[in-house]
């Protein structure tokens, strides 16, 4: 299930996203460059981080 979230960027952060997009160019857009930085950092959560 995926829900939409909006969310508010600056022009220094869309700039941002747009390099990381140039730096990978098989990530086809914005929202998936925030999508897998998410997963990135999902998957370094130990379980006992978690549980706090």
């Amino acid at each position: 299930m995926e829900h939409i979230v909006n969310v508010g960027m600056d022009v220094d952060t869309l700039k941002q996203l747009d390099n990381l997009r140039r730096a990978h160019p098989n990530v086809p857009s914005r929202v998936e460059v925030i999508r897998r930085l998410i997963w990135e950092a999902h998957a370094k959560i130990t379980p006992i981080d978690a549980a706090e």
